[in-house]
């Protein structure tokens, strides 16, 4: 399936939007190889903790400028599917703290318009000692999806939080770009 869409994207290569082919997203770092460090400052080994999977459907990307509305081509596309786990140790928190944590996922080609394929998240943590427990479950959550346009001039960020993440399905995430501000993103119907 993978490859049938590949070639679709192959075939609309020479248009100037992919709209109708699926954006080749590949998972490029996990969260266990990047960003959580266990004691001594290696990686933390596997996850011991979970929290419940969401899956988060396909759904179109456009990113647009905040001001005019035109369409943008950024050269760079990364898109951070984020959790929260409870840290123990952690240094000035005699109970834990939370700690963020993601799986990083790029998509190609950069395009003013990604259909972003289906992703399971799967919210882990490095820690299932007694303080996940007490004095009430903390279990890892899903945080909302973080994303990264890298335009010519500038590097713009903004998140859809978990609650309309799960309603993306079939619609739009209008990502307004803004190199001089706070960019954000708005769900749309098609």
């Amino acid at each position: 399936m993978q490859l049938a869409f590949q070639l679709i994207g192959l075939l609309l290569a020479g248009s100037a939007c992919v709209v109708n082919a699926m954006a080749n997203c590949q998972v490029t770092v996990r969260a266990e190889e990047d960003g959580v460090i266990g004691k001594g400052g290696n990686p933390p080994g596997a996850a011991v903790s979970f929290g419940d999977p969401v899956t988060i459907l396909s759904f179109r990307l456009r990113i647009v400028d905040s001001k005019s509305g035109q369409q943008l081509t950024p050269r760079r596309v990364s898109v951070a599917y984020g959790w929260r786990w409870l840290e123990y140790p952690y240094p000035e928190h005699s109970w834990g703290a939370w700690s963020g944590a993601s799986d990083l996922v790029e998509c190609e080609p950069p395009s003013a318009e990604l259909e972003i394929p289906v992703f399971e998240v799967r919210p882990r943590g490095w820690y299932d000692g007694k303080y996940t427990r007490f004095p009430f479950t903390k279990k890892p959550t899903f945080t909302g999806i973080g994303f990264v346009i890298q335009l010519g001039g500038c590097t713009t960020r903004a998140t859809i939080m978990p609650k309309e993440a799960v309603k993306l399905k079939g619609r739009f995430a209008v990502f307004k770009a803004n190199c001089a501000g706070e960019s954000s993103i708005s769900i749309q119907s098609q």
